[in-house]
């Protein structure tokens, strides 16, 4: 048997960058951290505060992130040791796909939950 991921009709799922780029940003908590990075947010604390991530989440997200090499730690305080967050270069090539994400939200999603908002 075939440890590959078959579809209900049993043929192999297209190969796709995007499927291939959500398996590292794909999710809310890497996306919002990402979107911190973006608007010069590097401490993990203002990083939870700005996006409201559990701290076990925003933990994990960061590290996959950094695993992921797009974005990277450097430490700023030796006693206490503490990090802080920023983009790498491949972090930073992000930018426009937030950009038209926020653009895309604002004109289909916010705009018409505040219309629904507006009828209650």
């Amino acid at each position: 048997m075939s440890s590959r991921v078959r579809t209900i009709d049993g043929r192999t799922p297209r190969v796709s960058a995007i499927a291939d780029a959500l398996q590292v940003v794909g999710d809310r908590w890497s996306l919002l951290v990402i979107r911190e990075l973006i608007f010069g947010i590097h401490r993990f604390s203002e990083i939870q505060a700005n996006t409201g991530a559990p701290t076990a989440t925003l933990s994990e997200r960061l590290r996959k992130l950094e695993k992921a090499g797009v974005i990277a730690r450097r430490r700023y305080s030796e006693h206490p040791r503490r990090y802080e967050y920023v983009l790498t270069p491949v972090g930073d090539d992000l930018s426009p796909v937030l950009a038209a994400l926020g653009d895309w939200g604002a004109r289909y999603v916010t705009r018409a939950r505040a219309a629904i908002a507006e009828d209650l």
